[in-house]
């Protein structure tokens, strides 16, 4: 039993993972909390961007790292001249390095700049630069994810020294970086780091590619490949060689996220049979042959233009759980196109569970139609296109989703500005009432709804009859707050 209730505490405590105030609580219970507290606490301590946490936070977090820089490491620094009384002299209870599983490299000089007096010189700054992150890099032998920071790639010292790689690297499963980073560096990531699950490339594309291209290739489990990048320079013949690249991954590779752009060509997506997310971003534009595309096993598709999409959809093989179309941007959106899609989708994707989708003024009968046959959906959202200052047909919506038959829906939500009359809302209000399970419901409204008297006293009816649960901000926010359908 000893041994047991430990576990049984490591468990628990592991399902609180980001509930920070709640693990700093558990830290206080006693010893043995204390000791299973402190790994989660500290497991993603450098897995954040430091302009993410308060400059304070960033002092005391670098200070308490310091503390582990070997007596070797400090007296490099006392001789050439950096004073270390920034540094705790008091050592930490805890090795806190060791548990550290992720790291975003960041400036630590711009960090700690302000702790000294006077400034540092260049060469000093390099030197301590290059100290802390040997000693993070030693030190992280479990490191599972690695980021690197796009400013340490215009440092003017060698960042390929800056990065001592080490054999703590080979079990990393996730790398995030700038694709503009030295070409040294992708080359030494390449021998060491053979099993990288997920892989995502920021910044702009370059001329020469071969470091990544080689990083891309020796993977052995590559399931995501994302790309958040912007489009640089000979960017077709850069496509087509991380398109080849990410081929030998075939059979492996199951996401796939243009996050902005799709950088490798449509005319290969073809080749990832087990495909399971895919993701073709807002500047995605050029569609052609996508028609042709066969992905069997796909659960999620994200798109932000519409040409043959319809044909994609029809090219599944039922298994598309969650469809999210987000084009409120574009201008010439045709409303068949849409209505299209919609039919597609009813007719292909018995197991939609999740559906993000544009209003059209024609698309009733067919998002009837969807509703009704899509009775394994739990989440819809459905929004107006822009500029969202035109009132839109509230009622039209009201009416089609009074359709559905799922008795998963648990979400509903209407984005724009939707003008609804208090007849079809008290209707719809009145229908969900007497359903027997809780929804979410949020929904945004035309200004003059907001401050309409009979509206406003129509919705607080259902608010005493215990039908909605209202959290308002203020009462001129009252309508934009979350509406929750209860049992």
């Amino acid at each position: 039993m000893s041994k047991l209730i430990p576990d049984i505490f490591a468990l628990i405590i592991k399902e609180l993972n980001n509930d920070y105030d709640t693990l700093f609580s558990c830290l206080l219970v006693n010893k043995l909390w204390c000791e299973l507290t402190i790994p989660i606490l500290w497991k993603d301590c450098l897995n954040h961007n430091s302009k993410s946490r308060s400059h304070e936070k960033n002092i005391s977090l670098i200070k308490i790292l310091f503390t582990f820089l070997s007596e070797e490491s400090k007296n490099l620094l006392i001789m050439n001249e950096i004073n270390l009384s920034f540094i705790q002299t008091q050592r930490p209870l805890f090795n806190y390095i060791i548990y550290c599983k992720s790291i975003i490299t960041f400036d630590v000089i711009e960090v700690i700049k302000n702790c000294f007096e006077p400034p540092l010189s260049r060469n000093q700054e390099k030197i301590i630069e290059e100290e802390f992150y040997d000693m993070i890099f030693n030190k992280c032998s479990y490191l599972k994810h690695l980021g690197i920071s796009h400013k340490l790639c215009y440092k003017k010292h060698d960042m390929v020294n800056f990065m001592k790689l080490k054999d703590n690297l080979s079990n990393l499963v996730e790398l995030t970086c700038t694709q503009y980073i030295d070409e040294r560096i992708f080359y030494n990531l390449a021998k060491i780091c053979v099993n990288i699950k997920k892989l995502e490339l920021k910044g702009n594309n370059k001329n020469n590619s071969q470091g990544l291209i080689k990083l891309i290739e020796v993977q052995k489990k590559l399931e995501y490949f994302i790309y958040s990048g912007q489009k640089g320079q000979n960017w077709d013949n850069f496509c087509e060689m991380i398109g080849q690249a990410l081929i030998k991954h075939k059979n492996t590779l199951k996401h796939i996220h243009g996050k902005i752009r799709l950088c490798i060509p449509l005319n290969i997506l073809d080749s990832f049979v087990n495909l399971e997310t895919l993701m073709l971003g807002y500047s995605t534009k050029t569609m052609n042959d996508l028609y042709l595309v066969k992905l069997p096993k796909l659960l999620s598709l994200r798109v932000c233009h519409l040409t043959e999409i319809k044909e994609l959809i029809q090219n599944t093989s039922g298994y598309l759980k969650m469809i999210k179309i987000h084009n409120q941007f574009a201008k010439n959106i045709k409303a068949e196109d849409i209505i299209q899609i919609v039919i597609a989708i009813y007719q292909n994707c018995p197991k939609l569970e999740h559906l993000c989708i544009p209003f059209v003024d024609t698309i009733d009968d067919a998002l009837g139609d969807l509703l009704v046959h899509c009775n394994q959906l739990e989440y819809i959202k459905i929004y107006g296109r822009l500029p969202f200052y035109e009132s839109l047909n509230g009622d039209v919506i009201l009416k089609i989703l009074s359709k559905s038959t799922s008795k998963k829906l648990e979400r509903i939500e209407i984005r724009g500005s939707w003008k609804f009359s208090v007849e079809s809302l008290e209707e719809f209000l009145n229908n969900l009432k007497e359903r027997n399970y809780s929804l979410y419901f949020k929904f945004d409204l035309n200004d003059d709804d907001c401050l309409n008297e009979e509206f406003s006293s129509i919705i607080q009816n259902f608010v005493d009859d215990n039908v909605l649960k209202i959290n308002p901000l203020n009462y001129q926010q009252f309508f934009l707050s979350r509406f929750s359908i209860l049992q």
